[in-house]
């Protein structure tokens, strides 16, 4: 499926467009697009969120769930192709209709002009540091034409890159037989045209066709050829994003050169920003008062937290100095100094009266390499209890665990079960009673180590930190 605008003139009142997200952030990422840009004709796949807006830079920008935003050029079902028209059908659906490129290009053009007045006079250096490249090394190749003559001379035998490409791939790959005919459809109004980079991603049956480094560079030649535009890999004017593997094919623009994940606020980095967005979304805080996190490190949590609800309080609790520091000065870089505050303890010893806090919040330490250590292992009853007290009754508490944390705190320690999960047992029990006493007593539920009845545990939901699977944990404090 590919986008088909009804004329070739940009009146469009609707753009399609699309995210990416970290493996579990789809649902907070659908939560905002609903909630603060009202997109329409939301759709999902794993690690894309695609969504349809007549939408400003000003707006896309709120979304803190996402890694990055895209204008949608096409997308599609994955492509299967035989190996022998693996490169006809690549190419005929990344160039589609050569108008749908123009319109969006047009588009993305309306976006850049939004951009803050900081990064156009970055955007502008750029471009006068490549002039002054140029003309320090002297005269560049005119046209594309002349790349691909250079080229030609590089690999010896006078081939094309498309030649090279389709020996690398298996053979009897066949090229567009009209692409050595095609002239450049759009030239730009300045005097050198557009310069791009192709970004491939490429996984599953095609990665056995052909690598992604083959795709992009096929890609780029074809663009080339069409529409006249100049490969640069170094300071590329426009980004061409391309996705393939066995569930769907994306092609896109990015409309921000950096990613909406970094934050220009964060000055020391922790946790992922937008995995402790996420985490604060969780814990309930628009409806929250005061807001504690007994291990904060940098602040990252508590910094998004601070931001996305400004009217609550929100205290960072963490026995390292240094970290302590960092966060202090990610705090004022955001400008949110009267919001949180700091103080140095431990949180086996929260100076923290019992039952103050609306919300406790924590990313708790994985150890060097995200491995559940003995040590924490251990300790992990102390946090919780110590979590537990200060939480008042109504309270939230969220936490990121590892995957053998999250086992180990479902195995040892016995929280309140929710609703929902009260009717599974019910119905499990209900079973066991069909089947005999020998069966009952394999199906009991085991005795836990620790005691937490006044948590009642409401979700466990996994989410990708990149390097690690993880999950958020969340309970609500129901009793004393």
């Amino acid at each position: 499926m590919s986008i088909d605008p009804t004329s070739h003139a940009l009146h469009i009142h609707t753009q399609d467009f699309f995210c990416t997200a970290g493996r579990g952030m789809e649902r907070f990422l659908i939560d905002e697009l609903t909630s603060k840009l009202s997109a329409g004709n939301i759709d999902t796949m794993p690690g894309k969120v695609f969504f349809k807006g007549n939408l400003d830079l000003c707006s896309l920008r709120k979304v803190k769930s996402a890694e990055r935003i895209f204008l949608l050029l096409h997308k599609g079902p994955p492509l299967t192709e035989s190996k022998g028209n693996a490169l006809f059908a690549l190419r005929k659906f990344v160039i589609g209709e050569p108008h749908v490129w123009l319109d969006t290009l047009q588009i993305w053009e309306k976006f850049q002009d939004q951009l803050p007045q900081k990064e156009i006079s970055q955007r502008q250096e750029n471009v006068f540091k490549r002039k002054l490249d140029n003309d320090l090394t002297g005269p560049k190749p005119k046209a594309c034409k002349e790349t691909v003559k250079k080229e030609a001379h590089i690999n010896n035998q006078g081939q094309t890159p498309i030649d090279t490409i389709t020996q690398l791939l298996p053979q009897k790959l066949p090229v567009a037989d009209s692409e050595d005919t095609v002239q450049p459809l759009f030239e730009h109004n300045t005097c050198e045209p557009i310069t791009f980079r192709v970004s491939c991603r490429c996984s599953g049956v095609y990665t056995k066709t052909m690598t992604a480094q083959d795709i992009g560079r096929y890609i780029g030649v074809s663009l080339s050829k069409q529409f006249g535009w100049k490969p640069d890999l170094r300071r590329p004017r426009l980004e061409v994003f391309v996705h393939l593997n066995d569930m769907y094919s994306v092609v896109g623009f990015p409309i921000l050169r950096q990613p909406l994940a970094n934050r220009d606020y964060i000055k020391s980095t922790g946790l992922r920003a937008t995995t402790a967005w996420a985490m604060a979304s969780l814990a309930e805080i628009s409806t929250s008062k005061y807001v504690l996190d007994p291990m904060c490190g940098v602040g990252t949590i508590l910094l998004e937290a601070a931001l996305e609800w400004p009217h609550a309080s929100f205290l960072g609790i963490d026995k390292s100095e240094s970290q302590l520091k960092h966060a202090l000065e990610n705090v004022k870089k955001a400008g949110v100094m009267n919001s949180v505050a700091f103080l140095k303890a431990s949180v086996l010893g929260l100076p923290i009266l019992s039952e103050s806090m609306d919300v406790v919040i924590s990313d708790i330490p994985f150890g060097k390499k995200f491995t559940c250590s003995k040590d924490m292992k251990e300790l992990l009853p102390d946090i919780i209890r110590q979590m537990e007290r200060v939480l008042r009754v109504g309270g939230v508490l969220v936490l990121l665990l590892s995957q053998k944390l999250h086992y180990h705190l479902k195995t040892n320690f016995n929280f309140r079960p929710s609703e929902s999960e009260n009717l599974q047992i019910h119905g499990s029990n209900s079973l066991t009673s069909c089947k005999g006493e020998g069966s009952k007593v394999k199906e009991q539920i085991a005795i836990k180590n620790y005691d937490f009845t006044s948590l009642t545990h409401i979700e466990s939901h996994p989410v990708s930190l990149g390097v690690t699977e993880a999950l958020f944990f969340k309970c609500k404090k129901t009793s004393r």
